[in-house]
């Protein structure tokens, strides 16, 4: 049986998955302190033909579980499509800005 994060993952990666459903699906992997899903945002966020709506949300979930496991990961942070960067970008400066002086 899978587990929430998996299911989640599953949806994200869903490519027939309506737009809305692999959007909540993004934002709610940024809950998880789990690799997985990172490694999901990361898989769906670094693709610049993907639905901007869907990397906007990646890339804030992708910011979250950075913070939950205290590490920044520039070169990830850099490989993402734009709005992915953009939106990862902005909840570090909002939430741990000191990171950015790195």
């Amino acid at each position: 049986m899978l587990n929430q994060v998996d299911q989640l993952i599953n949806v994200l990666l869903d490519y027939t998955a309506r737009e809305d459903e692999r959007d909540d699906a993004a934002m709610d992997l940024g809950l998880y302190n789990d690799s997985r899903a990172l490694s999901a945002l990361a898989k769906v966020g670094i693709n610049p033909n993907e639905n901007s709506t869907v990397l906007d949300s990646c890339g804030e979930s992708i910011a979250k579980i950075m913070l939950k496991q205290e590490k920044y990961d520039k070169e990830l942070l850099d490989r993402l499509a734009a709005p992915a960067k953009y939106s990862a970008y902005a909840f570090i400066r909002e939430t741990k800005p000191e990171w950015l002086n790195i």
